[in-house]
């Protein structure tokens, strides 16, 4: 089976668009969402539509649960009105808070394999390619494979028990390229074959529809790309 995953969309339609056509050209016998669908990009309900249209297995990011507007994981008063504000300005229907707020914090997949948006036990925090060996405690002894997004940044790692690590990279926002990014899986041979796509997209196109906009979520946007 050949499993492809995508994550860390944020707003993103035109990357998503892209990636979605590198998707038909691969043919992925599945494909999974690893969360952050809408948050901080011009396209959040655009974004958030394709992905329900394709009934993907799709798990729960922290920006997901905060576009909702529920930033109660945010300890800092003053952190949490500015997301609060933000979530209003993503003017998302009530129908998509639902499905977000429905969704798993985690997927299971042949050959023991595992998503989730941060670490199984939360979408608010996961490790750095290069954090030490503790900060990848959590994921040990729960699957072969646990695939997450949430940095951004496209890696493989194997731990010291054996635990495959995967992230995703990002689609919307990638941290480490200005390419979007997302895994392939192939699980048809002995051993589990693991690789990153990068995929080309109008990213000056998007940046100009997002400086015509003018609005609180568009500038939002704009301040993440330039970090990219």
């Amino acid at each position: 089976m050949r499993i492809a995953v995508i994550s860390d969309i944020h707003g993103n339609l035109p990357a998503l668009e892209a990636v979605m056509g590198d998707l038909d050209e691969q043919s992925p016998d599945e494909v999974w969402c690893g969360g952050d669908i809408g948050w901080a990009g011009p396209w959040a309900t655009e974004c958030i539509g394709r992905i329900r249209e394709t009934g993907w297995p799709t798990v729960r990011g922290n920006t997901d649960v905060w576009i909702t507007g529920d930033p109660q994981t945010v300890e800092d008063l003053a952190a949490r009105r500015e997301l609060e504000q933000l979530a209003a300005a993503h003017d998302i229907s009530d129908d998509d808070s639902k499905w977000l707020a429905s969704l798993p914090l985690g997927h299971s997949g042949p050959s023991s394999t595992l998503l989730v948006h941060g670490t199984p036990d939360t979408p608010f925090d996961a490790p750095m390619p290069d954090g030490a060996a503790g900060e990848f405690s959590p994921y040990e002894g729960v699957a072969s494979v646990v695939i997450y997004g949430h940095v951004h940044r496209a890696f493989f790692r194997r731990l010291a028990d054996g635990t495959i690590v995967c992230n995703t990279g990002s689609v919307g926002l990638p941290m480490d390229s200005p390419l979007p990014s997302y895994l392939l899986i192939d699980t048809t041979g002995p051993d589990i074959a693991f690789r990153h796509r990068r995929v080309d997209y109008d990213r000056a196109g998007a940046i100009r529809t997002a400086k015509g906009l003018r609005n609180p979520v568009a500038d939002r946007f704009l301040e993440l790309v330039a970090q990219g």
